[in-house]
């Protein structure tokens, strides 16, 4: 790998502080330096006059599996939703219809500046996530949905114990490390109470011996977070406690009805939350408290979720509506567009053991970087408006159109377009596979 340099632009260097006028210097996967590098050219060069210079968004919570389902199952509660519509539609993938929905999910997270994701795929075929991010060039943290368990309240069921482990080994032997590092195998059970005790262990004794990120979904909904602290004697947080799956390298997905305790606990085990405010607000499950868990010290990112339940899988429309949802109820300023901002990249990056690495533009960290056009109603050579970059990246709305995005250093996309695939390819493909299911779904209703 050569040198790249993306010259002139405003650099974002992080979501609370730090904007100037200057070059990037990237060598191989690595920023090599950010000043003036006008005197020595790269063998690439972007131009990003008139541009933000922001790190890569951190996506901590998707599901590449249902790309395929956008605007299938609407106005219904997260429970009749899954139990309607994701579950069967979930059983009924191929592994051809899954590769089909991973790539149209890769395609449109990179297009929209999200360069790194968490994502928990469906209890089969996840070697198809694994693929799409390493085609297209995407830095994935990518795990297989444990379900070894019916989960209280849902027809959710997966597969025997036996199988999901052997599987698990599989994926992470296979994938763990791959692609120069850039992809990372995780334990993923799909909720607490979906997997059994058993493969819990399991799970989390892999987890410790390979340093890998835990990630479920946590008190998504209120009926179900009953349901749910009934069949298990304790609520969602303080039976993961009690399993040990508590640490750094957790990340718990939506957290809306935390208790005072859970949030606590968050907070002595480093566990990071995985906002994901559109969601929780289509499927009427509420609002997380991220106010109060940022004033405990619980670390929180941020999570589109899946196509399905968002209808976006675009980062930076996501911490819009994180940066506003609470402001109702705790004022105009409790979350700034600037600390908007940093949740979806520093805290991102947090969350998944990288925080020395990506989500901050510096000498040293890992190149993940994504160039944006700056509103028209933003002059880029007033000096006054790098006190409002996180205000133009996050509230900029159509205006911030996406224009460059580099991984590890490497182009991924240029002028809007995908590097190392075809949108449009892509994007018949998915609608193809897209057809395949609702007529497989429509026989079997």
């Amino acid at each position: 790998m050569g040198r790249t340099v993306i010259r002139n632009g405003t650099v974002v260097t992080n979501g609370l502080a730090g904007t100037l006028r200057a070059d990037v210097a990237i060598e191989g996967r690595h920023i090599a330096e950010i000043g003036t590098v006008a005197s020595r050219g790269g063998d690439a060069e972007v131009d990003a006059t008139g541009c933000w210079v922001t790190p890569g968004l951190v996506q901590t919570h998707v599901h590449l599996c249902q790309t395929l389902f956008r605007g299938l199952a609407e106005d219904l509660d997260v429970m009749a939703w899954l139990d309607q519509w994701i579950w069967p539609l979930e059983r009924l993938h191929t592994a051809e219809t899954t590769a089909a929905s991973a790539r149209w999910g890769v395609a449109q997270l990179l297009l929209s500046g999200t360069t790194t994701v968490n994502t928990m795929e469906t209890a089969s075929h996840t070697d198809a996530a694994f693929e799409a991010a390493a085609d297209l060039g995407a830095r994935a943290f990518i795990g297989k949905a444990l379900m070894d368990r019916r989960e209280p309240g849902t027809a959710l069921w997966g597969e025997e114990t036996a199988a999901a482990w052997r599987d698990l080994e599989g994926l992470v032997a296979k994938w763990h490390g791959a692609a120069d590092g850039r992809l990372h195998a995780t334990v993923a059970p799909r909720a607490p109470s979906a997997a059994t005790r058993e493969l819990w262990s399991r799970a989390l004794d892999l987890s410790r011996r390979l340093d890998l990120v835990v990630h479920t979904h946590v008190n998504e909904n209120q009926g179900q977070a009953r349901r749910v602290a009934d069949a298990n004697a304790a609520r969602d947080v303080h039976y993961l406690h009690d399993l040990g799956a508590l640490g750094p390298r957790s990340v718990l997905a939506h957290c809306v009805w935390l208790s005072r305790a859970e949030r606590e606990l968050m907070a002595s085990t480093g566990a990071s939350a995985a906002h994901c405010p559109s969601a929780n607000l289509k499927l009427g499950s509420g609002i997380a408290p991220v106010p109060e868990m940022l004033q405990e010290g619980v670390n929180v990112s941020i999570g589109t979720d899946g196509a399905a339940c968002n209808n976006s899988l675009d980062g930076f429309e996501e911490l819009r509506m994180a940066a506003l949802v609470h402001r109702p109820r705790r004022g105009a300023g409790v979350i700034s567009a600037a600390r908007a901002l940093q949740m979806g990249t520093a805290g991102g990056a947090r969350a998944l053991g990288l925080r020395d690495q990506v989500g901050t533009l510096a000498a040293g960290r890992l190149a993940d970087v994504v160039v944006a056009a700056t509103p028209e109603s933003a002059d880029p050579a007033d000096p006054a408006e790098f006190a409002r970059a996180a205000v133009h990246l996050v509230f900029g709305g159509s205006d911030r159109r996406v224009d460059s995005v580099l991984v590890d250093g490497r182009l991924v996309v240029s002028r809007g377009e995908l590097v190392h695939g075809s949108r449009s390819r892509i994007q018949a493909e998915a609608l193809a596979a897209r057809a395949q299911l609702l007529k497989a779904h429509g026989a079997a209703a």
